[in-house]
């Protein structure tokens, strides 16, 4: 996986669809669902680690989040990370570091006709691209937070697609 810089993710994305292809934004962004999942394994790993060792629960817990997590994003044939890469014509959402396991493109949507809609949740931002001709929509999740690494690459594409 290379880095989470926005000239990062711009070349990842270019080596994934063809190093012609002309991209003005990226941004890491995972499934909108996938924070229920994080949620169910740091429970479960938690608990699993034994509550009397305060250490153990952290550690378990996050284990158990991450377990989780990549277990619910790969059975939709997703990584946990994905880079959005727009440029003038299409919405591209690519999977990151698959391993050979799974495809590179997820989806594409042309953005012309693509209906964007942006929900702010305190410093998080639920990302929903919907094609009203054929009907196919995902929901993603994204950060603006000045703490978060990747939240630099999220912003441009938030900013560049309405929000």
């Amino acid at each position: 996986m290379s880095g989470t810089s926005e000239s990062d993710l711009i070349e990842e994305a270019r080596a994934a669809l063809g190093e012609s292809e002309e991209i003005r934004v990226a941004g890491i962004f995972g499934l909108a669902n996938l924070v229920v999942a994080q949620a169910v394994g740091l429970a479960a790993g938690s608990a699993a680690s034994g509550v009397d060792v305060a250490v153990g629960a952290d550690v378990g817990g996050g284990l158990g989040a991450f377990v989780a997590t990549k277990a619910a994003a790969e059975a939709q044939g997703v990584t946990v990370q994905l880079i959005v890469a727009v440029n003038d014509d299409t919405i591209h959402v690519l999977n990151r570091d698959t391993g050979g396991r799974l495809r590179a493109e997820v989806a594409s949507f042309p953005r012309a006709t693509t209906e964007v809609r942006v929900e702010k949740f305190g410093l998080s931002r639920q990302l929903t691209l919907t094609e009203p001709a054929t009907g196919d929509s995902i929901q993603l999740h994204g950060s603006v937070s000045w703490i978060v690494a990747q939240s630099t690459g999220d912003r441009l594409v938030l900013d560049l697609l309405g929000d």
